[in-house]
């Protein structure tokens, strides 16, 4: 047997040392994208598929997103269940255009690959129709929901006039309403819990939106979930929420008055920056933590009274304000 001498063993073990070690290349999520009539599609990679398939769904299968639409002449699209020997699976709404043109959608039970936010990219979708047997999603009057029937995911974004939510509604989802200009006003009815989940982003972009009412029923509201709702003028917290998110009023430039509920614990990152006109009469009782930059730019806060209750405030939590803090 050959030895190697050991001056030359630690020679050969730190020239092996030397090599960098090379990253592995990123799976790409498609092969090969085609067009076929009025679709544009992507064949997804089968190993990048893989994580998102559900239960049932063949591990076989070549399947298809959607990454480009042309509407019929009446603004509506009908996606297929297939182009060619590809399951059409997924909508990819990073490639989708803000096509004005579209008025409805119908989607099939092969689609399951889909944020259902992602039509809010057509701003003129008035109705969204899904198959009846469709395993995950389900339309009640042109409104995308859950299959239950229970959380709102979708609300088309060229739909005018009131909206009365399914008396079985408990939930509405993250970005269901975001990005829609023709809402002004909207009433949540009593038995919804959660406004947005941990996403939120809920009505994030509605900058029609002058009035929500929230009932008392509702226990969380997402972060984000009012964010630039630039005509917003005031709204109440519930009183079970404990927990004012990231950003949940970020830009909103009109609002004046927001009522917060005593049970409120902490106020997260630029909850309330940018909300120049807004004037509170004093904070939470409860309020432990303010977060950074939370009310920055708020000067009709300049006199508010911090709490002593208030442990812990981030780094420019009341930038370009001037409030009073205990101790200070």
């Amino acid at each position: 047997m050959k030895t190697l001498h050991p001056s030359l063993g630690n020679l050969a073990a730190l020239a092996l040392l030397a090599v960098p070690l090379q990253a592995s290349e990123p799976i790409q999520p498609y092969l090969e994208s085609g067009k076929s009539g009025r679709f544009n599609y992507a064949v997804y990679n089968k190993v990048w598929i893989q994580a998102s398939l559900q239960e049932g769904d063949s591990k076989t299968t070549s399947r298809v997103a959607i990454t480009g639409v042309i509407p019929e002449a009446d603004g509506g699209v009908v996606i297929p269940p297939s182009i060619g020997d590809h399951e059409v699976y997924g909508i990819d709404g990073g490639s989708l255009e803000a096509d004005p043109r579209i008025r409805t959608v119908s989607i099939p039970k092969t689609v399951r690959f889909l944020q259902p936010s992602v039509l809010n990219r057509w701003p003129s979708l008035e109705y969204i129709d899904i198959a009846d047997d469709h395993p995950d999603f389900a339309s009640v009057d042109g409104v995308m929901f859950d299959k239950r029937k229970t959380t709102l995911l979708a609300y088309p974004g060229g739909r005018r006039g009131e909206y009365k939510f399914p008396a079985s509604t408990t939930a509405i989802g993250p970005g269901a309403f975001a990005m829609n200009q023709n809402l002004t006003s909207l009433a949540i009815p009593a038995g919804v819990t959660d406004i947005g989940g941990h996403k939120g982003g809920v009505f994030e972009g509605c900058r029609n939106l002058e009035r929500v009412e929230i009932p008392d029923s509702v226990t969380y509201i997402g972060q984000q979930s009012f964010k630039n709702c630039s005509r917003l003028q005031e709204i109440a917290i519930p009183p079970k929420v404990t927990e004012i998110p990231f950003g949940l009023f970020w830009g909103c430039g009109s609002l004046t008055r927001v009522a917060l509920p005593d049970g409120i614990t902490g106020i997260g990152n630029y909850a309330f920056a940018g909300c120049a006109k807004l004037r509170l009469p004093r904070l939470p009782a409860g309020l432990t933590t303010i977060g950074a930059f939370a009310f920055r730019d708020c000067v009709g806060l300049n006199g508010l009274k911090v709490p002593e209750s208030v442990t812990d405030i981030a780094r420019g939590a009341f930038q370009g304000c001037e409030v009073e803090i205990p101790g200070q």
